[in-house]
């Protein structure tokens, strides 16, 4: 647990408005130099962003009732009350609490009446709500869909809570949206207008959310790729490493850095909250290794990558060696267009321009399956939580949900109007994300109980 200096304890747990103009001015200085405080500040402010952004309760309180004091439970009451009541008030309070005594009674009983009704209100409702958000749905059902972008849509992520997807666009944006309702929560809007130095002024090809929930890293053909406050939309980092498009973004499973893919041939490894920059990773004997996906192992020793030199490496990122540590041939001719590494870490999954989904096993060093049921090239894949199933999504306009052992096509979605080229599986499995040349993001349901 991150604990801020002592003497700005205070001072970070209030709202920057609620300080003087000589505190906050104080604590901007502070900030420049304490990361410590500043991580706490970005807990505090993403709290406080996410409690505004919940919609009002759907179940009010009832009027506070004014109970009668009887001779019983009203002495000790009664008491208390002229220790500080004139005499004339005191003798109209007993006089009044000595008065009908069944409707004393009625009224004891009140408070009980009042606690089991709310409760059973709220029990009600959650069912309600459970019932609304985990049946009622046919598979393949279209639940939301994101319609603010004005280009098309070519990256999303959702948060690991669930509650929210990040989406990233050719107008130059990302959005971050309620997952359920729809709302627009932020936009972590172009560069233009922005005075902190921050936005992008580029198509933004890739999106990756922090583990732990507070920042999304967004990479764009301006070169850089940018850390912020997934809430606030409030600029953490800018990384430079890069001399061309930046097209893909891995976050390591222990939220400390990131792998971010280029066409300038690289793969670059950097600390997210510094911009200081690790390694690079670079195929030398091949000109055309425009890298376009990146996917970090679940244990984080590994980064798998793929584009234009239609192969697959995993690099060690703790060897001090930059040689790939294995090389599988996807297919004679075609670029590898994204990554997906299994949730046990031992399958990657490689889509491509053949319109095929190649899975390999890493261990072995073998493919393990193809997958052919689409008729254009293969965008996007994501593996679902407990790891039986892929969805792909394809220029053929579909997204195609898939069993990973026998290659058997689930569930084909076709709610998009364009290519799909972006798609990300909720948490608990049961939604899937899915961006589209269409200028849309939706939010669709998956197989029920998987």
């Amino acid at each position: 647990m991150i604990t801020p200096c002592h003497a700005w304890a205070e001072k970070l747990a209030l709202r920057r408005e609620d300080l003087s103009a000589a505190d906050q001015a104080a604590l901007d200085v502070h900030l420049t130099t304490c990361p410590a405080c500043r991580k706490v500040l970005d807990d505090y402010t993403f709290l406080d962003t996410a409690l505004k952004a919940l919609s009002s309760p759907a179940v009010k309180p009832l009027p506070r009732l004014i109970l009668e004091m009887d001779d019983l439970g009203g002495g000790e009451v009664a008491a208390s009350f002229a220790e500080d009541a004139e005499p004339e008030q005191w003798q109209r309070v007993a006089r009044h609490s000595r008065s009908r005594p069944v409707r004393r009674r009625m009224l004891r009983m009140m408070p009980m009446v009042a606690v089991a009704s709310i409760l059973l209100c709220i029990v009600l409702v959650s069912s309600l709500y459970y019932t609304s958000t985990t049946t009622g749905h046919a598979a393949g059902a279209t639940l939301v869909t994101f319609q603010k972008h004005s280009d098309f849509v070519s990256a999303v992520a959702w948060s690991p809570d669930g509650h929210f997807v990040a989406s990233g666009s050719w107008d130059h944006s990302v959005k971050v949206w309620n997952a359920l309702t729809g709302a627009l929560v932020t936009t972590y809007a172009p560069a233009e207008g922005r005075s902190d130095g921050g936005g992008h002024t580029e198509l933004v090809d890739a999106l990756a959310w922090s583990p732990d929930g507070h920042f999304i890293a967004s990479g764009s053909w301006d070169h850089t790729v940018q850390v912020w406050n997934a809430i606030t939309g409030q600029l953490i980092t800018i990384y430079r490493g890069h001399n061309e498009e930046v097209s893909s973004l891995a976050w390591s499973p222990d939220g400390h850095f990131i792998a971010s893919g280029s066409w300038d041939h690289t793969v670059q490894t950097w600390e997210v909250f510094t911009g200081v920059h690790l390694r690079t990773f670079m195929d030398d004997n091949n000109i055309y290794g425009l890298v376009n996906a990146v996917s970090w192992s679940p244990d984080g020793r590994y980064i798998a990558s793929g584009g234009g030199n239609n192969r697959v490496q995993i690099w060690d990122t703790q060897s001090r060696s930059n040689v790939a540590l294995f090389t599988y041939v996807y297919s004679y001719s075609d670029p590898v267009n994204t990554l997906a590494w299994s949730p046990d870490g031992h399958y990657i999954a490689a889509g491509g321009r053949d319109n095929q989904v190649q899975i390999w096993d890493v261990r072995m060093g073998q493919p393990v399956m193809t997958y052919k049921g689409h008729h254009g090239e293969v965008n996007s894949l994501v593996w679902s939580p407990n790891g039986t199933m892929i969805a792909s999504g394809s220029d053929d306009h579909t997204v195609q949900i898939w069993n990973v052992k026998d290659g058997v096509t689930l569930l084909t979605y076709k709610g998009h109007s364009d290519n799909v080229d972006a798609l990300a599986w909720s948490p608990d499995g049961t939604r899937i994300a899915s961006g589209s040349w269409d200028d849309t993001v939706k939010i669709w349901e998956a197989l029920p109980g998987k």
